[in-house]
């Protein structure tokens, strides 16, 4: 599976260098040119990559900020573009991994998603969705009432889940607890997840939140190990963060 990348940007010449550039490195790109159009879509899915053009749309430093609290897109590479108003000091306080300044040239551009690119990859590998056949217990609780109920996961990854239930689910929305235990181990995992979304035949996206270092730690390493990735070092938001370039 190709990687993903969303631009966020107006300017032809920055959206025409990317497109050749990530086209050649088979990184597919999707483009939105507000910013509101943007946060609907890293509300919605995840991506490898996110490009920020933070001078040339309005709104957008919002998103580049807003980017490390999303559920789908908290550990994407982020990237900069910066054309004057934006430094590259703010745009790394705004949560950037790489800062590219405009006019962007096709070398400098392939010369930082070459330097990225090994983070996009690591990232993909452990947040990628596994096919599994696993029972799964989830505790419900909505407008004070708490119930249980059993489900199949038939994906999983280290990030959230995938389930099956008998008939829909009695809360369509909000917090559950999971139980399961994860493939392949004898470890119990019980962790939070929020009910990304579900349809009205007991299908359901769980992502996972507040996840205790030791959960995050198991879940990654058995993502990595999935992916032919070998021992993984767990992986910190914080972390990712700082490593930063300018080009």
């Amino acid at each position: 599976m190709a990687l993903r990348s969303l631009l966020l940007s107006r300017d032809d010449d920055v959206i025409r260098v990317l497109q050749r550039v990530l086209n050649d490195m088979e990184i597919d790109l999707e483009v939105c040119t507000s910013a509101e159009r943007a946060a609907e879509e890293l509300a919605r899915r995840k991506y490898d990559a996110v490009i920020v053009d933070c001078d040339g749309v309005e709104g957008a430093p919002e998103v580049l900020r807003s980017l490390r609290s999303n559920s789908y897109n908290k550990t994407s590479t982020a990237f900069a573009i910066i054309g004057g108003a934006t430094s590259v000091g703010s745009a790394f306080e705004m949560g950037a991994n790489l800062a590219l300044e405009k006019p962007i040239s096709p070398d400098r551009a392939k010369h930082s998603f070459r330097a990225a690119h090994s983070l996009m990859l690591q990232e993909r590998r452990r947040y990628h969705r596994h096919p599994v056949e696993m029972a799964v217990t989830l505790r419900l609780e909505a407008n004070g009432k708490k119930q249980e109920c059993h489900a199949s996961a038939y994906d999983l990854s280290a990030g959230g889940m995938a389930v099956k239930v008998k008939s829909a689910l009695p809360t369509p929305q909000g917090l559950a607890t999971l139980h399961f235990v994860l493939p392949g181990t004898h470890n119990w995992i019980e962790v939070l997840g929020s009910i990304a979304w579900a349809d009205g035949e007991g299908h359901a996206g769980i992502r996972f939140e507040n996840q205790p270092a030791v959960v995050r730690e198991r879940l990654e390493k058995w993502s990595m190990e999935q992916s032919g990735g070998g021992k993984a070092k767990p992986a910190k938001v914080e972390k990712t963060a700082k490593r930063r370039f300018f080009f």
